[in-house]
């Protein structure tokens, strides 16, 4: 198949270099900077690159990659030229705001949201790599998408090399991922906002590293994802808060049992779920 990466940043690039080393597909290539496609051209990272209206009627995969809210104005502009037959889908970490807009359209293709849950704390297309959705999973949330074209997507994964493949809805799985991940990125950068933070140096270990790791991250990008999925995000914050209150309550009141307790139901929790 030939196969058209939209976006050669990190995700993008990845996703590029991950065909080219693990199948046989014809993978083009597009970014916005021209100097990224030159890049990524000589690295062997694409086979070809030029202008989308070139590339994207030859593609019969094309993957965009972009920040949430350019994917759908994009699709729209190029709705003409999306190859007959062929699927279009997209890499954006949220996928109800995506998929329930363009479900409405009468498309010659199928548009397929898809997520490879893989990422890093440094972006572009420099920090790409070939092995970065090792083991990682592939999560697909077709809507009225025919089956055979989100096997087909599927398939696609799996030769990519992702170690778990899932079907959902968007909803779904815009609600897992405001609990795996962007609550995870609100609770780090909450985390190092304490003015202690700066003087963490000789008094850190694991477990300061492992709760403010994602503190690192791309305000642009993921305040466009907070927003998008800002609904079951709110739901996830209302939770821990709860729970952090609970902590505080029983710390205050120097209520060890209830510690112990709260403390025992997290632990069995994490045994039992990994």
């Amino acid at each position: 198949m030939k196969i058209l990466v939209a976006g050669l940043g990190l995700i993008g690039a990845s996703i590029a270099k991950t065909l080219k080393k693990n199948t046989n597909h014809y993978v083009m290539g597009w970014n916005r900077t021209k100097s990224v496609c030159e890049k990524a051209l000589s690295d062997g990272a694409i086979d070809e690159t030029g202008e989308l209206s070139e590339l994207i009627p030859k593609a019969d995969i094309t993957i965009i990659n972009f920040y949430t809210e350019a994917i759908v104005p994009f699709v729209l502009e190029h709705r003409d030229e999306f190859k007959d037959g062929s699927i279009v889908t997209d890499s954006c970490g949220i996928k109800t705001k995506i998929c329930r807009q363009l479900e409405k359209e009468d498309f010659k293709f199928t548009f397929i949201g898809s997520h490879p849950m893989a990422g890093r704390e440094v972006s572009g297309y420099d920090n790409s790599l070939p092995t970065l959705f090792d083991n990682a999973s592939f999560i697909c949330t077709p809507t009225n998408a025919p089956k055979a074209k989100t096997d087909t997507l599927i398939e696609l994964a799996k030769e990519m090399g992702f170690a778990r493949t899932v079907v959902t809805t968007p909803e779904h799985h815009d609600e897992m991922i405001a609990f795996t991940s962007q609550i995870a990125h609100v609770l780090a950068c909450s985390y190092v906002l304490s003015p202690l933070a700066p003087m963490h140096t000789g008094f850190s270990a694991g477990s300061y590293r492992d709760v403010s790791r994602v503190a690192r991250i791309n305000g642009e990008m993921w305040s466009e994802l907070f927003i998008a999925n800002k609904e079951p995000l709110i739901r996830e914050i209302d939770d821990l808060v709860q729970n952090l209150e609970k902590f505080k309550k029983a710390i205050d009141k120097e209520d060890t049992q209830t510690l112990e307790d709260l403390m025992a139901q997290a632990n069995k929790i994490k045994e039992e779920i990994g």
